[in-house]
């Protein structure tokens, strides 16, 4: 089945007879459905030349849902990174030149990779929208991609402050099963941005502060969690990042940037209009030139 161009930004230009989100005609909307596949791909073809002349950017790639987990397997190795989180609240998984990398398929939907500082697993959604600025002609593995999926749930549905989680069952090594997991609570559409750890005083401090919001809470437990540098574990509707290693004394945190989330943003390239998607994960090439 040919995927539609629709991204969920539905908005009919008078002049132009276009839509601003996918560049269809209103007709070829309403046919789209019935269409041949022939007519499908036509409209296809002529969505880059259309989007230039409209100037619409963010548009959808027309991929299938095993290319999609091809590419994901692909690009999981040294050449970019995949980040799951809202904006100012993300962690990434990066392998770098020479790096230990293990990339694993279990199953035909879910991928697995581990290097020595993180890991990542993703788990392609069956109503994955696959987004990106891409221009005619130029292949997409060398410009971001967000993935994203129906939004199910109203903004501002999770609760702001520190929640037990319980032991990280579904943590990518069976060895972190055991340890504890405790939500941020920060401020998130559709991701949480979590601390996994086994140290009973960290924990207890965890405990004593639950209910408490970010800032507070680093106020209160900031030094112990430098010092002991938890695993910091991003969840996701489309999978999970878990990073470990140390932990910087100065902001406790690269991945948490206070004045990013104090912007309440999901992605920092616009994604965060289409109030029907929630964003899953984004794809960030290398820049030309980097080693790979």
């Amino acid at each position: 089945m040919t995927t539609s161009p629709c991204i969920g930004f539905c908005r009919l230009d008078a002049a132009a007879s276009h839509c601003l989100g996918c560049a269809r005609t209103r007709g070829e909307i309403a046919a789209w459905r019935d269409a041949p596949p022939a007519f499908l791909e036509r409209v296809w073809s002529e969505l880059p030349a259309r989007r230039a002349r409209l100037g619409v950017g963010l548009h959808r790639l027309n991929w299938t849902r095993e290319a999609l987990a091809d590419f994901i397997g692909r690009t999981l190795r040294p050449g970019g990174a995949w980040a799951i989180g809202n904006f100012g609240g993300a962690s990434e998984f990066r392998a770098t030149p020479g790096e230990p990398c293990e990339v694993e398929a279990v199953g035909p939907w879910r991928i697995v990779a581990r290097t020595p500082r993180a890991a990542i697993r993703i788990d392609v959604p069956d109503q994955v929208r696959i987004l990106s600025r891409a221009v005619a002609g130029e292949d997409a593995s060398r410009r971001p991609i967000e993935l994203a999926v129906p939004r199910t749930r109203p903004r501002g549905a999770n609760r702001p402050g520190l929640v037990a989680l319980g032991p990280d069952r579904d943590a990518v090594d069976p060895r972190d099963r055991d340890a504890r997991l405790y939500d941020l609570g920060l401020p998130s559409r559709g991701s949480a941005f979590c601390l996994r750890t086994d140290d009973p005083d960290l924990i207890r401090d965890l405990e004593d502060g639950l209910g408490l919001e970010w800032p507070d809470l680093f106020a209160r437990v900031g030094r112990r969690i430098a010092r002991t540098s938890p695993a910091r574990v991003v969840l996701g509707p489309a999978g999970r990042v878990e990073t470990t290693g140390p932990i910087s004394d100065v902001g406790l945190d690269e991945p948490l940037a206070p004045i990013q989330l104090a912007g309440g943003r999901d992605v920092p390239n616009g994604l965060e209009f289409l109030d029907s998607l929630t964003p899953c994960a984004s794809y960030f090439p290398d820049p030309p030139g980097a080693p790979s």
